[in-house]
C-alpha cells in the first residue's frame, strides 16, 4: 500500500532552490524504494496553522516542511495543534535552516550544503518526539529573542538573505554593536531579577547549529535554553562570534544561559549604558554613514519580539516549554554515517 506524503512549501519564497529544482526530484526519490502518494499544500500569506490541522490525520503518513525555519515552523505549530503523532521531516531550504542544523539534516559547518544529506534523509529517517516553546501563545522550535542583537536578525530584507544567505546579517549585526544595551525584568522559577543585556535568547535547540555536534537529547528534555547575551569590547564580540559561527566555548564568550520551563520576560522602560567600546562603533557609524543611528527615546515597556528571524509582536514576552510537544523526523545512523553527494544560571 503506498504511504502518503504532504509536502507543505511557500511557492512565493525566495528560497535558495527553485521549486522546480527540488520537487521533481523529490518525489522520483520517495518512489525509487518505496510506493508513496506525494501532496503539495502550497501556502500563501493568508494560511494560518489552523488551516492544517485537519490535513494532520490518517491516512497521512509522513508531512515534509520544505523552506526555511519560518515554513518548519508553521509545519509544527500545525501538528502540535493538531495534537497528532505524524512525523514533520525538514527540507531545509532557507537561509539559516537553524533546526535542520541542530538535527543534523544539515552539516554544521557555515558553507555547507543544505540539500547534500536532505533526500536520503526524508527517505531513510526516523520518528522523535520533540519539545516546542511558546511565546505569547505563538509556537517555535527554534529560537526567539528581544532586544538590538535580536533585531538584527530581522533586518536583512528577503532578496538579501535569499543572495547572500548568512552574510545577509553581518552588516545589521555590526550596526546593532552601535545601539545601548536594555535592561529586563525577568521572572523565571518563582524569581525575579533583572539583566542588562544586548540581547535576549529563548531557544530549545541549542543556538544557530554551528560548528558543534548534534545533541537530540537537547532538543526533548522539557527546558527551554535563555541566553543572556551582552558583549562590551571587541575581544567579547569575537568570542561571540565564535561561539554560533563554529560553536566553540572561550573564556570570552559573554553569554549566560539558564534553562527554564517558563518566563515572563519585562523591558524596563531605560536603556542600559554603551561601553567604551559601543560608543566608539557609535561614533564610526555616524562618520562613515553621515548619521547616527536613532536610539528609542521613549520610555516604553515594549520592545519588538523575533521568532527564528520573523516579527513576533511585542515585550513582554511570555514564555513556556511544551514538553515533546511533536514528532519530528531525524536523521537515521544510515544517514550519519553514509552521506550521499546531492551535488546541487550555568556558563555556556
Amino acid at each position: 500500500m503506498a504511504k502518503h506524503v504532504l509536502v507543505i512549501f511557500n511557492p512565493t519564497a525566495k528560497s535558495q532552490v527553485h521549486p522546480d529544482e527540488w520537487i521533481g526530484k523529490l518525489v522520483e526519490e520517495l518512489n525509487k524504494e518505496d510506493e508513496y502518494l506525494v501532496s503539495f499544500y502550497p501556502t500563501t500569506a493568508e494560511t494560518q496553522p489552523q488551516h492544517l490541522v485537519p490535513l494532520f490525520a490518517p491516512p497521512l503518513d509522513l508531512a515534509i516542511a520544505a523552506g526555511g525555519d519560518g515554513t518548519v515552523r508553521f509545519a509544527l505549530a500545525a501538528l502540535a495543534k493538531a495534537e497528532q503523532s505524524i512525523p514533520v521531516a525538514i527540507f531545509p531550504l532557507g537561509t539559516g535552516n537553524v533546526l535542520a542544523r541542530n538535527l543534523g539534516i544539515v552539516d554544521v559547518n557555515l558553507f555547507a550544503d543544505p540539500l547534500q544529506k536532505a533526500y536520503e534523509y526524508v527517505k531513510h529517517g526516523e520518528p522523535r518526539r520533540m519539545d516546542m516553546g511558546m511565546l505569547n501563545g505563538q509556537y517555535f522550535a527554534g529560537m526567539a529573542g528581544v532586544g538590538p542583537l535580536s533585531d538584527a536578525f530581522m533586518t536583512p530584507p528577503r532578496n538579501e538573505k535569499t543572495k547572500f544567505k548568512l552574510w545577509a546579517y553581518v552588516k545589521a549585526l555590526l550596526k546593532s554593536i552601535t545601539k545601548p544595551p536594555r535592561i529586563f525584568k525577568i521572572t523565571t522559577g518563582g524569581k525575579t531579577f533583572k539583566v542588562e543585556a544586548s540581547g535576549l535568547f529563548i531557544g530549545n535547540v541549542q543556538d544557530l547549529g554551528l560548528g558543534r555536534d548534534v545533541d537530540f537529547d537537547k532538543l526533548s528534555d522539557g527546558y527551554l535554553d535563555l541566553h543572556v547575551v551582552n558583549p562590551t569590547n571587541f575581544k567579547e564580540y569575537v568570542g561571540l562570534g565564535f561561539r554560533y559561527a563554529g560553536g566553540s566555548k572561550t573564556e570570552d564568550n559573554p553569554e549566560y544561559i539558564m534553562q527554564i520551563k517558563e518566563a515572563l520576560i519585562e523591558l524596563v522602560p531605560r536603556q542600559g549604558v554603551r561601553s567604551a567600546f559601543q560608543k566608539a562603533a557609535h561614533k564610526l557609524h555616524s562618520m562613515f554613514s553621515g548619521e547616527a543611528p536613532a536610539d528609542d527615546p521613549s520610555r516604553s515597556d515594549q520592545l519588538p519580539c523575533m521568532i527564528d528571524g520573523e516579527p513576533a509582536g511585542h515585550t513582554p514576552m511570555r514564555l513556556t516549554v511544551l514538553p515533546q510537544a511533536v514528532n519530528v523526523w531525524v536523521p537515521s545512523q544510515k544517514i550519519e554515517t553514509e552521506p550521499t553527494d546531492q551535488s546541487h544560571l550555568e556558563v555556556a
